[in-house]
């Protein structure tokens, strides 16, 4: 219903739908996987092609794993961070400018689903003041929670080169004590989350650094919809919303183990992976040696690791499969057609890997036996569990 009412509610901003790209960009050598809903946008943005329509809205798939967007540690750690996630989006190609994505974001967060204002904060790009005039124009904030970052908060870049742009950044206080706010703790304490990004994109920075101004000003903006759903839900945990229980509840179905095991920390990074190689492999990734494979086999294999912790020695994570595309299906038709040829890949690669670690254990056990008491593992042997096992 969310995803559906952003949708909707753009549209009644003559934006024009249009479905989420692949995780896996096959025409963009730049990326190892989507990392933002303005990658398949890129051409517009630096005038290589025509928009075929000015105002564009979205819910894209989004993988952050590798290069310059990685959240991998944090994944199950905190209540925010994914790998797989989906980002709620609104685009402008050359039309509207920032008056109208600021008064539009400011009217579906406070109107239509009527966040309580005195949880909400923004920040603005230090040297953009007129973003910080149009709050204040457009918007009923108080005007004290609007405050300045530098570019490492408030200037978006996709990655090293590209369109990029100052940005304005809408946070959303979870915490309990709705009096105990203060400044000081956006962009550094985990209850202010960022909940949508508006950026104002009008540079592109080519291979020297240097950002030269795009012959017209686009906007983009990202909304985190897994955040949005659990403030929607009254949850301060992602990982207690519809989108995730009922693979954790399948997870510990299948393991035996009740989420409470080890903070719950093997369960949801477990269900954070599944979505992320799910995804990938409906969209046409495969495990490998090298390259996207890699970051694929790397984070199955670490979602077996975890799985280890809940003492599965056999292949589990593709049973799981399912209940997956029983969330998720409808708003993404591709994993329930691909659901055979994921199941099938997942567990190929599953029983692989238990068998490339049990040998990597006995390995493990080798070296320790033959390490005088007190002695270290010789670096040569160290990089070889590492790198093989």
């Amino acid at each position: 219903d969310i995803r559906q009412q952003f949708i909707d509610f753009f549209e009644t901003k003559s934006h024009e739908f249009i479905r989420s790209s692949a995780v896996v960009p096959h025409d963009d050598p730049t990326l190892l996987f989507t990392n933002a809903g303005m990658n398949q946008f890129k051409p517009y943005f630096i005038g290589l092609q025509e928009p075929p329509t000015k105002r564009v809205v979205n819910s894209q798939k989004c993988i952050r794993v590798s290069g310059k967007h990685n959240d991998l540690e944090e994944v199950g750690v905190d209540d925010y961070h994914h790998t797989f996630f989906e980002m709620l989006g609104n685009w402008s190609f050359g039309d509207f400018y920032k008056k109208e994505a600021i008064s539009w974001a400011w009217e579906l967060l406070t109107e239509v689903w009527k966040l309580d204002k005195k949880r909400l904060w923004v920040t603005i790009y230090h040297e953009d003041d007129e973003s910080g005039e149009l709050w204040k124009e457009h918007s009923d904030i108080d005007p004290q929670r609007i405050l300045k970052f530098g570019a490492k908060d408030n200037f978006w870049e996709m990655g090293e080169t590209g369109p990029c742009g100052p940005c304005t950044e809408i946070h959303y206080y979870t915490g309990e004590n709705i009096d105990d706010q203060s400044a000081e703790g956006v962009n550094l304490l985990a209850e202010y989350r960022e909940i949508w990004n508006l950026v104002f994109i009008q540079y592109n920075r080519n291979k020297n650094g240097e950002l030269n101004p795009l012959p017209k000003k686009h906007v983009d903006t990202g909304a985190g919809f897994e955040r949005l759903v659990a403030i929607l839900n009254g949850k301060s945990s992602n990982y207690e919303t519809d989108l995730f229980i009922p693979i954790l509840d399948e997870i510990v179905k299948i393991t035996g183990k009740e989420i409470l095991f080890e903070g719950g920390v093997p369960h949801r990074v477990i269900a954070d992976h599944l979505r992320m190689l799910s995804f990938s492999i409906a969209d046409g990734a495969m495990p490998g040696n090298e390259g996207r494979g890699y970051v694929l086999r790397r984070v199955l294999r670490r979602a077996a690791r975890f799985g280890r912790k809940l003492e599965m020695k056999e292949p589990f994570l593709y049973k799981l499969v399912s209940i997956l595309c029983q969330v998720m299906g409808e708003a993404f038709p591709e994993i329930l057609d691909k659901k055979s040829h994921i199941e099938k890949v997942i567990e190929a690669e599953e029983k692989s890997f238990n068998d490339t670690l049990d040998r990597g254990l006995e390995m493990f056990d080798r070296v320790l036996n033959k390490i005088p008491k007190n002695g270290t593992i010789p670096g040569e042997d160290a990089f070889k569990l590492y790198d093989t096992y």
